[in-house]
């Protein structure tokens, strides 16, 4: 079954879905299968301004107002992802240290994030691999695997200053 979304934006890796809550972005995700959609909401035509300028490697951090959705263990971990900034990584164990937590609590809150991009948790990886995307397991290098290389390729060749 596919999932209705908000907002449309097709981004040279992948679909992007986008829905909003009270006028903040409140979830983001890669997905397969839509059609871009017209812009109405100036929230929306803001976000695929900066989505745009992102993935022509100009901007390096979304300005954007969202709403976390989660468990306060998962929003207190995603708040901490989101300081890892354009261009390196974090792997699942750094952000566990800092939050007194255990590598997979970590990579479970980043399985569920609900807006990708914005909270960077394509940047956390693994300590020996690059871990999982979006609740892709690194084994299987599925359509989200390609998705998470291409991020961290991208960021890697064109770190903005």
């Amino acid at each position: 079954m596919l999932k209705n979304y908000d907002m449309v934006f097709i981004s040279p890796i992948g679909t992007i879905g986008i829905n909003s809550f009270n006028n903040k972005i409140s979830e983001l995700r890669f997905v397969e299968n839509l059609k871009k959609t017209k812009l109405k909401n100036p929230l929306y035509k803001e976000l695929s301004r900066q989505l745009d300028l992102y993935f022509k490697q100009r901007l390096n951090f979304f300005d954007i107002p969202y709403e976390l959705i989660g468990t306060k263990y998962q929003i207190k971990i995603l708040k901490r992802v989101s300081e890892v900034r354009y261009g390196s990584t974090k792997s699942y164990s750094d952000i566990a240290v800092k939050e007194n937590t255990h590598a997979r609590p970590v990579g479970n809150a980043c399985r569920n994030n609900p807006i990708q991009l914005i909270i960077p948790c394509h940047r956390v990886i693994g300590k020996n691999n690059i871990g999982g995307f979006s609740g892709e397991d690194v084994k299987k290098n599925g359509s989200m695997m390609l998705i998470k290389k291409s991020l961290l390729k991208m960021e890697k060749q064109h770190k903005i200053t």
